[in-house]
């Protein structure tokens, strides 16, 4: 049997419609200074011709977790982190739970925890005589893994 499904524009997910929580050396909160928040893992392929193949073959062999984060600068947070760090050497561990959930969709939710984040720009201070914006900071991430708690499922309609 064909699949007629065709896309609804209400089960795309909107940008805006989600949530952020942080978990700082075990304990939480929510994300309230994230603007905008992408994380993917970028796939380690190998490629290699074998004996008898004309066509290069190719093989995962590992992932990297990295991202990028705007952050409005309004928390301490990262600051002590790191400051923690260069008096003693240790810096705590940071974890991300992302929930993108668009009510008007019949997609669902997914629910994901980025583990062992490290943000590469730790915001210290800020200032601008020019600018009536409120203050941003860009930051590139990396995590070294991913817990499932929750997947989309397929839209209404959808049959396989």
């Amino acid at each position: 049997m064909e699949n007629n499904y065709k896309l609804r524009l209400a089960d795309t997910i909107s940008a805006k419609e989600g949530t952020a929580f942080i978990t700082i050396n075990g304990i939480n909160r929510t994300l309230f200074e994230v603007s905008t928040l992408k994380a993917q893992m970028d796939l380690t392929v190998q490629s290699r011709k074998t004996l008898g193949s004309r066509m290069t073959q190719h093989k995962v062999v590992g992932a990297e977790g990295t991202g990028s984060m705007t952050m409005y600068f309004m928390d301490s947070d990262m600051l002590k982190l790191a400051v923690e760090y260069l008096s003693g050497g240790k810096f705590g561990t940071i974890d991300l739970m992302v929930t993108n959930e668009d009510p008007q969709s019949s997609i669902g939710r997914q629910e994901v925890v980025l583990k062992n984040v490290l943000l590469k720009t730790i915001p210290v201070t800020n200032l601008d005589d020019q600018s009536d914006d409120p203050i941003t900071v860009d930051t590139d991430f990396t995590f070294d893994g991913i817990d499932d708690l929750k997947y989309f499922h397929k839209p209404e309609g959808f049959t396989q």
